[in-house]
């Protein structure tokens, strides 16, 4: 999660981008074989010379570590003791959304790593298709968390999902929709309200709509009446969305 680091008893180690390529496929991909490998890391040369690549890649990480990637006949794997933060994320969203890891009862808050982007700044389509993945699931991880302690009368302990949800993906209206729930069994109109015109804006910005009819309910709830500043806030939200 974020910059790609190999730490190695204690210390990071230096790697060439070629090196990082293999450790990091191994540990998103997981296991391939030498040849599903070089087809991936390098898919614009002939195969030869992929293969040719990857066994100078080994090479070079073998004199720099015999502890991480292991050759098993064809195929090339992580080895069992080292440790991947996204297998942690990963566990984090299936325990949320099928019930297997904490209950609502021990939930203590998002992964510290949550927010990150998976390698950040690298733009191989493997790496783009894993963190367009890994993003979409932990948004609706962190949508269920929420949704969970918000049927519990836990709003407070719900609001670290529901911003954490929103940060990952600022234009979808489910997530936007559970924040300003949250807001609202809060007792706290103001940040609703603050955050309804955030969403507005964005929504015009990059898509050209309004927000959904639901969310707009979801904020006449806690503003009933129509008069000031929130009048002022609903037509000026309203006319320039459409």
């Amino acid at each position: 999660m974020g910059p790609f680091r190999l730490r190695h008893r204690g210390r990071t180690l230096r790697l060439s981008h070629g090196v990082a390529r293999l450790v990091a496929a191994l540990a998103i991909i997981g296991p391939m074989s030498r040849s599903q490998a070089a087809g991936l890391l390098w898919p614009d040369v002939p195969q030869q010379q992929a293969l040719a690549n990857l066994r100078t890649v080994l090479s070079r990480l073998i004199r720099m570590t015999r502890d991480t990637v292991e050759a098993d006949g064809g195929i090339l794997s992580l080895s069992e003791h080292v440790a991947v933060d996204v297998d942690a994320v990963r566990r984090w969203i299936n325990g949320t959304i099928y019930g297997t890891g904490d209950s609502a009862g021990e939930l203590t808050g998002p992964p510290p790593d949550v927010n990150r982007l998976l390698l950040a700044g690298w733009s191989d389509d493997w790496v783009v298709d894993s963190r367009e993945q890994l993003r979409t699931l932990t948004a609706q991880a962190l949508q269920s968390a929420a949704g969970r302690l918000l049927s519990l009368g836990r709003p407070a302990e719900a609001l670290p999902y529901g911003l954490a949800a929103v940060e990952i993906e600022p234009w979808s209206e489910s997530a936007n929709r559970i924040l300003l729930e949250i807001h609202a069994r809060r007792g706290d109109p103001t940040s609703a309200l603050r955050h309804y015109e955030r969403f507005g804006r964005i929504l015009h910005q990059e898509l050209g709509v309004p927000p959904a009819p639901d969310i707009v309910a979801v904020i006449r709830q806690l503003y009933p009446f129509g008069t000031g500043r929130v009048k002022t806030a609903f037509t000026a939200r309203e006319g320039s969305a459409t």
